[in-house]
């Protein structure tokens, strides 16, 4: 029997004209399942022991097409590597310096999408990323010194 999750990967890939092949699915599927903000080696890594044919190049074009087609956003929280988002409504994203991983975080925040700055500029999307030590690492007692700027 097909989780509600393998319906929901094919009605989002076939909505988006992409032919819902069975890599394509189980990646979407893992990305709406598994909110950890995984890179490529990630994916790989997670999925090729179900999927024994999967190659690295198929999950790289994969998230290529997703990317494109908007099913997935990128999230760009350091320059060595790209991970990706499969919710794309606008949220905040939390770096830890320590251990890397990234979290969404809930925020009171007020949108600035569809508002002007003060120099008249049009505001069409937002990305908020902030860094900092997560709650995990501080609790193994891994805390970074910040220094006033």
């Amino acid at each position: 029997m097909k989780s509600p999750m393998t319906s929901k990967a094919k009605e989002i890939l076939k909505s988006h004209d992409i032919q819902p092949s069975i890599q394509r699915i189980k990646i979407l599927e893992f990305l709406l399942t598994h909110r950890v903000h995984p890179s490529a080696d990630d994916i790989f890594q997670t999925l090729s022991m179900e999927l024994p044919t999967l190659s690295k190049t198929t999950v790289y074009n994969t998230i290529e097409c997703f990317l494109k087609a908007g099913i997935i956003k990128p999230i760009h929280v350091n320059s060595r590597e790209l991970r990706v988002d499969a919710f794309i409504e606008p949220h905040v994203h939390f770096t830890c310096l320590k251990c890397g991983k990234v979290y969404d975080v809930e925020m009171d925040k007020t949108s600035l999408v569809g508002k002007k700055t003060k120099e008249g500029h049009l505001v069409e999307k937002e990305e908020l990323y902030l860094e900092g030590v997560c709650s995990e690492c501080q609790k193994n007692g891994i805390i970074r010194k910040f220094k006033n700027v």
